[in-house]
């Protein structure tokens, strides 16, 4: 085996995509490869649906044939193979299924009683972690008897605490590694719309009771005893530093700050060559979106993106669409911004009307000959098409294509929808959607801001738009991640590393590192304040930098993404990977 001790990371997102987790864990992939080589191995959460995707099975090594012969616990299933997201580095996938059901209150009953964990009334959405941290702590412990070498387990978020409370409560002389991306008690708080840092500046300590006010007391005293008792805690930001402090009672040990990929971050020409290939995916989805229902040149138009997980108030989503609102008023008759919301949500299909306006576009597109005729002027016009001095075959296509415009273009009675998708629940429901229509971002022919509410994750083949997240973001002209509570902020980075201008805010642990430069504005990553302000002056402050962005040259556009890419690139895992490994060094001189 290579190096001089072996590495398991443990985490719920590891080969299961939930997550910015698994953003750190496939972004840092490569560089664990080069430092670890063999002497690594994931254990991950065992979801069929992602495993088809994300997982190769393969032969297990000796080591793990043989702590498998160890491992006792009964009901489950242990996947061996190779990740792919994650360099193909080996990996094992644990299915609890079984020993959830018929063990998850015994486990509760042990660390009741090893750390008063209170987990009596715990939800639904505990248990599954629990039983799956308990077993990872349990195969890692077997693991480590054949290895042959030191091991560091590393363990992260309070889904993979059990795996670090099992180990402690064993007495097993195994260093180990918790960190935390964020603290249980600080998103919840955060859900709200509450203010974390006005709280952890203003506080010490929190009260016994508040975990159970925000219900997730179980998780909570989970994360708190997971940090207590592992060798070595450490957190991914300074935010996030003060927050544990307060939260959860305990100074980390080490910083560990996200990075990006660096080296398999597309160059500036490879990024070029996507951006074009994306603007053309992307225009025909627009084309068949918007004109169906009136003339829109949204090839001109710029892009603002905002995405995450559906928090309404904690991802500042509020925050985005009310200086939409604002910024609809403020623009000129000649300029257009298609504003994309990504947020992920429950979905039963495409709508039909969006399904045959689609079918006839691309009917349209694949009708005419674009030598003669320029496809967009056709289908955005009153269609008229002169025959004169044309054969027959040539006539035929033209004629086809007139017939099939006007039916794309017969009088509807409704605006483009907001959202493609038809929503597992009701539309008048929906957060989003009522924000929309608070601030009049209805689709009208009038309104300046063409808004997208695509509740799918931006995948190849998810019905519609059929791109990438990575292609949405180099073709976007901005991306707006304006979180109240946002302990590093991977969204934002990526779309920078992506040349896309990217907004982020001051309660952000990224913003936190951009600021030591002492500027608002760090090369193309815009940091809007929170800090000491009210709603409504954030929301104008933003609807400005909006407008400024609108109105830019497509040169200046140019240059500030060009800038964008180049303060992205001072966050490579290069740079702070060893921040990890100095964590684990400090976990093997303690035991």
């Amino acid at each position: 085996m290579e190096g001089n001790y072996f590495l398991i990371e443990v985490s719920f997102e590891a080969g299961n995509k939930v997550g910015g987790i698994w953003t750190v864990l496939t972004s840092k992939s490569t560089y664990i490869k080069t430092a670890f080589g063999s002497n690594y191995l994931a254990i991950g959460f065992y979801n069929p649906t992602q495993a088809a995707v994300e997982f190769i099975e393969t032969p297990a090594p000796q080591y793990v044939k043989d702590a498998l012969a160890d491992f006792k616990l009964d009901g489950v299933k242990v996947y061996f193979g190779q990740w792919v997201p994650g360099s193909n580095n080996n990996i094992i996938l644990l299915d609890t299924k079984d020993f959830e059901k018929n063990h998850v209150n015994d486990i509760k009953r042990e660390f009741w009683d090893a750390f008063k964990i209170d987990s009596l009334n715990s939800p639904e959405d505990y248990n599954e972690p629990l039983a799956w941290s308990y077993a990872a702590g349990a195969l890692a412990e077997a693991l480590n008897k054949h290895i042959g070498i030191r091991t560091v387990i590393q363990a992260h978020e309070w889904l993979s605490g059990g795996t670090v409370l099992y180990l402690k409560a064993k007495q097993a002389k195994i260093p180990t590694v918790f960190t935390a991306h964020a603290t249980v008690l600080g998103r919840a708080y955060s859900y709200g719309g509450n203010d974390v840092m006005s709280f952890i500046n203003e506080n010490l300590s929190v009260s016994n009771s508040m975990p159970y006010q925000y219900g997730v007391a179980a998780k909570h005293f989970t994360e708190k005893a997971a940090a207590s008792n592992a060798t070595v805690f450490t957190v991914v930001s300074e935010i996030v530093k003060k927050e544990a402090i307060v939260m959860l009672g305990k100074k980390a040990d080490f910083v560990t700050t996200n990075g990006i990929d660096l080296i398999n971050l597309p160059n500036e020409e490879e990024l070029s060559t996507m951006r074009v290939n994306a603007k053309e995916k992307f225009a025909s989805f627009i084309n068949s979106y918007f004109l169906p229902y009136y003339d829109f040149n949204g090839k001109e138009a710029k892009v603002f993106i905002t995405s995450g997980r559906y928090e309404f108030y904690d991802k500042g989503f509020d925050l985005f669409i009310d200086a939409l609102g604002k910024l609809d008023k403020m623009l000129t008759d000649d300029n257009y911004i298609i504003a994309l919301i990504a947020v992920p949500t429950g979905t039963y299909g495409l709508k039909n009307e969006v399904v045959a306006n689609y079918l006839t576009y691309l009917s349209i597109k694949s009708s005419l000959d674009e030598d003669v005729r320029n496809f967009d002027e056709l289908v955005a016009s009153e269609p008229s098409v002169t025959t004169t001095n044309l054969d027959k075959a040539y006539s035929k296509i033209l004629n086809d294509a007139r017939r099939l415009t006007l039916q794309l273009r017969r009088p509807k009675p409704t605006n483009p929808p907001i959202c493609p998708f038809i929503l597992s629940y009701p539309e008048q429901t929906d957060a989003i959607l009522n924000k929309l229509k608070d601030n009049g971002l209805e689709n009208d022919v009038k309104n300046k801001i063409k808004v997208i509410f695509y509740p799918k994750y931006l995948t190849v083949g998810d019905e519609l738009l059929n791109m990438t997240y990575n292609e949405v973001i180099t073709l976007a002209t901005a991306g707006f991640f304006l979180s109240k509570y946002e302990p590093f902020g991977y969204t934002p980075i990526e779309a920078a590393s992506h040349m896309s201008i990217a907004f982020t805010t001051d309660h952000s642990g990224l913003a936190e590192c951009c600021l030591t430069m002492q500027k608002r504005e760090i090369n193309g990553i815009i940091i809007e304040k929170l800090t000491g302000k009210k709603h409504d002056d954030i929301v104008l402050q933003t609807a400005e930098d909006m407008l400024k962005i609108a109105m830019m040259s497509d040169d200046d556009v140019f240059r500030l993404k060009l800038a964008a890419k180049k303060t992205a690139e001072n966050f490579g895992w290069d740079k702070f990977i060893q921040n990890y490994f100095d964590a684990y060094g400090s976990a093997l001189k303690k035991i």
